[in-house]
């Protein structure tokens, strides 16, 4: 095993198409490779590279794809970058000669691209906006009918509000859901592009169809088996080893004989299929065409639209740069994050998490919970929570269950809002099944509303905008069932 194995399985996969994309080229050119490998032996061999990856530079240019039509940009750069890289490994000789000039060359072709249409630039993935975010969360919740549905909505819900990339969600685990010091929602997952670590907070929205909280306990509530994953249904990342070298093979060894690390195995069938199986980019995509034109949203949006328009969102709202630039773990220069880590504290977070919710920057939001209830109802209620996330609670694998504090704030949330999702569809999934658990642990629909009801009464909710007030005491007249015993 090499460092090289621990590549990325796309940066791995890039690579080789553009290799098999360049050694095509050369035989449309009439040229083989051992030709080319007896020039890299000349004394010209860096203008004869130069010369050879101009000449596939121009033929990426003028390239068209399966639909007819040119190459988009990000694809030319992209084949010739990893293709000028795939060259440069294999000649290693020529690189201080020929970096610079190759630089330049990729520059050129790429400001090329960007003009070729008319003098325009080369469309990149639309924002999505709150709106849009709404109509495909609202959509799947008036006409779902599996418990797919309600994960697929988890996931779009989630990518817009942590400013996500899709690959970020396949390391979304159930024990990194938090609730930390202020009562506050945390979330904490890696940017699998900048193996970044972060710790997000989330604040229920004001509407329910774009209440990430709702979300996730939907997503939870459905999940049909135990898993460590919060989003159990995408696709798992594979990373393969190709070589048959193991991390205990003497140093002695790899420095007498390198070239046993260089090779690079050809893949098995087994290891093709695996490698070939669609990813996460294209499951969030597929579930966008499903959604979206359905839903009444007219763009063509992709798996990268959610964290460009929650970003313009935030931006939009007067938010910090430096805020937006932190939760969305953006490349910075060093000066950029040396001011970072001065500046960079929870509360810039929370700021731009309650601007999200369409909530004030600086209003203090504690989250609803079950403490609001009187003891007895607690227990009703957590019971009935127990039937509806057992694939997420009580498990003898600690991997696979939530947080208590946590379930009992999702739970809050779902039952807050019952009677939307219930006007929204009364027959669907969710809704048969929260009922079928209210049932099962032997209470009835109307406790279920007169829970729901009660959370949303200005008794439950004043914890809410009182934070920084003196409790005043219970008014008498309140049903005393549904108050916290002193």
């Amino acid at each position: 095993m090499s460092l090289t194995d621990l590549a990325p399985t796309n940066t791995k996969r890039a690579r080789q198409s553009a290799s098999r994309s360049f050694k095509t080229f050369l035989e449309d050119e009439g040229v083989t490779w051992e030709y080319l490998e007896v020039c890299m032996k000349r004394d010209n061999a860096a203008t004869v590279l130069e010369a050879v990856v101009d000449k596939f530079g121009m033929h990426l240019a003028f390239k068209k794809g399966r639909n007819g039509q040119l190459l988009a940009r990000h694809s030319v750069m992209q084949y010739y970058r990893q293709a000028k890289n795939w060259l440069l490994e294999q000649f290693p000789q020529l690189r201080p000669a020929t970096e610079k000039n190759l630089l330049k060359k990729g520059q050129v072709l790429e400001r090329y691209c960007m003009k070729r249409e008319s003098g325009t630039f080369v469309n990149k993935a639309p924002a999505c906006t709150k709106e849009a975010l709404k109509k495909m969360l609202t959509y799947p919740y008036s006409t779902a009918s599996t418990a797919s549905d309600y994960q697929d909505t988890a996931i779009l819900c989630l990518l817009w509000f942590l400013f996500g990339r899709a690959s970020d969600l396949t390391l979304l685990r159930k024990e990194n859901l938090s609730i930390g010091s202020g009562n506050i929602f945390f979330v904490r997952f890696i940017r699998v592009k900048t193996s970044e670590e972060q710790g997000l907070s989330l604040f229920p929205d004001e509407d329910f169809a774009t209440c990430p909280l709702l979300a996730i306990a939907l997503a939870l509530a459905t999940q049909s088996a135990p898993s460590a994953s919060l989003l159990s249904q995408l696709p798992e990342q594979h990373n393969v080893s190709r070589t048959a070298l193991t991390p205990t093979a003497p140093l002695i060894d790899l420095m007498d004989h390198p070239d046993i690390v260089a090779p690079v195995q050809e893949p098995s069938e087994r290891e093709k299929s695996t490698e070939d199986a669609p990813g996460i980019h294209s499951y969030v995509n597929r579930v966008l065409g499903r959604v979206a034109t359905k839903a009444g949203v007219l763009e063509r949006l992709t798996s990268h639209s959610f964290r460009r328009g929650g970003a313009q969102h935030a931006n939009g709202a007067g938010m910090c740069v430096q805020w937006i630039f932190d939760r969305g773990a953006w490349n910075m220069t060093s000066t950029n994050k040396a001011f970072a880590y001065v500046f960079n504290t929870p509360a810039e977070d929370h700021k731009v998490a309650r601007v999200l919710s369409n909530r004030d920057p600086e209003e203090a939001v504690t989250l609803l919970g079950l403490d609001s209830f009187d003891s007895v109802t607690q227990v009703n209620i957590r019971s009935v929570a127990s039937a509806l996330f057992m694939s997420s609670y009580g498990l003898a694998t600690r991997q696979y269950n939530v947080n208590a504090h946590v379930l009992d704030t999702l739970m809050t949330y779902l039952l807050r809002h019952y009677p939307a999702l219930k006007s929204l569809a009364a027959d669907s999934f969710v809704i048969h099944r929260l009922e079928a658990c209210v049932v099962e642990r032997g209470f009835s629909v109307n406790d279920l509303l007169a829970w729901s009801s009660y959370l949303a009464s200005d008794i439950a909710r004043k914890p809410e905008n009182t934070t920084r007030k003196t409790q005043q005491p219970t008014s008498r007249s309140t049903p005393c069932f549904f108050i916290k015993q002193p």
